[in-house]
């Protein structure tokens, strides 16, 4: 895995079809902070029963940055999909660019063939169109596909809500949703039970048994309450209150506050525990979630930035630990800035804002090789830092995840 990093001014917006891209000029607000050239570059659509499936091409290879396919996976994944309907919420509804809603409304079906009619997920697509069920990483299930598929849909709801009249595609989504939701309310049965390990007992009902997976699934149901749909506020409580119960709390030791993301593991990419509390915090207002994340943020997160972002920690029952140097990663940084913003604009702390500015710096060129991760002219993030230096390819994930890092402080 790796990261990319992006800018805006005016975007080069792609047009696809089954036949392939082709790009015109499009004016972007002038105040929109993020460049979607590149991204907009991996683009594309495919005619499937008569819609019009759009799509992201996961990876985007160093010197020419075309779309490059993975053998094996396929084109696109909802896992990049989910996250771009994010990018496209926040430039159709905060920055007024409407002419991306219809990239929006392709990603949407997308996302929609992708559900299963009970709710489980596929994540690969081939060229054609067709759904990649053998892959180890697509098989339908719920998981990390889903619950990010489920951001996706939570995006697209808040989308065609405000701007487009059309209600069938807005009943579609709810009903996605809907079955959806019979499968993560399998997990909550186990509510108030907990499982023992190694490393102490961890709560029954997480995602997956993994406070990562759940910490995504909260982001999307954070979302689809403001959206009105309320009957989400005891999942919310119910699962935030997991994530607090998987942290770790030592005083005296140097990983205090750290988030277990699974098992006894914590790893850079999808650590949004503490982005998650943030948001249940807002709706739910429980205290204990807002102390957990300052936890968070005044221990491990500093040691986190001190030790050049590491990529993996293992923490083992006799309190010593192991870590992972790299690859340093953009989805790493912007899960740790984005629980650092939230935390900031909820308690008007400037340290944490400070803190939240030190950790952005990363894409500046703030990191341990000194290079600027994110090029401001073309849009592109580099996918990351690894033990060779950085490495120059520029897909999907490193791309969105910086655009959203760019989204939540507002500017580059």
């Amino acid at each position: 895995m790796f990261r990319k990093v992006f800018y805006t001014f005016g975007l080069i917006f792609f047009v696809c079809c089954s036949s392939g891209c082709w790009g015109e000029d499009v004016k972007s607000e002038p105040t929109s902070p993020a460049n979607l050239s590149h991204v907009l570059s991996l683009v594309d659509s495919v005619k499937v029963d008569g819609k019009n499936i759009t799509f992201v091409y996961i990876y985007s290879n160093y010197p020419d940055y075309k779309p490059a396919i993975a053998s094996g996976e396929g084109v696109s994944c909802v896992d990049d999909v989910g996250r771009m309907l994010e990018v496209l919420e926040h430039e159709v509804l905060n920055w007024g660019n409407d002419s991306l809603k219809f990239v929006a409304k392709g990603m949407t079906e997308f996302l929609l063939r992708m559900c299963t009619e009970d709710g489980l997920w596929y994540n690969f697509i081939y060229k054609n169109g067709n759904i990649n069920k053998t892959h180890q990483n697509s098989i339908a299930s719920f998981g990390w596909w889903a619950v990010r598929g489920l951001r996706g849909l939570a995006s697209a709801y808040n989308i065609f809500s405000h701007v487009d009249e059309d209600d069938t595609l807005l009943e579609n989504i709810r009903a996605k949703i809907f079955v959806s939701q019979s499968q993560w309310r399998k997990r909550l049965v186990s509510y108030g039970k907990y499982k023992n390990t190694d490393i102490g007992r961890i709560p029954a009902w997480l995602i997956n048994d993994a406070s990562d997976v759940t910490s995504e699934l909260i982001l999307a149901l954070t979302k689809l309450y403001r959206a009105g749909f309320t009957e989400y506020y005891d999942d919310i409580r119910k699962f935030s209150e997991a994530i607090v119960l998987t942290q770790f709390r030592d005083d005296c030791h140097p990983l205090n506050g750290m988030y277990f993301c699974w098992k006894n593991l914590w790893h850079c990419w999808g650590n949004n525990q503490a982005y998650a509390l943030t948001e249940s915090f807002r709706i739910i207002g429980d205290a204990s979630y807002l102390s957990s994340v300052k936890v968070w943020a005044d221990n491990f997160v500093r040691f986190v930035v001190n030790e050049d972002y590491p990529n993996e920690i293992k923490l083992f029952s006799d309190s010593t630990y192991v870590i992972k140097d790299y690859p340093d990663i953009a989805y790493g940084i912007n899960s740790i800035y984005r629980g650092l913003k939230s935390l900031y604009e909820i308690s008007n702390n400037e340290e944490y804002q400070s803190l939240a500015e030190r950790v952005f710096g990363w894409y500046k060129g703030n990191n341990v090789v000194g290079v600027k991760m994110y090029d401001e002219e073309t849009g592109r993030c580099y996918d990351g830092i690894d033990e060779s230096g950085v490495n120059l390819n520029s897909g999907a994930e490193s791309t969105i995840e910086c655009l959203l890092s760019i989204y939540k402080r507002g500017y580059y």
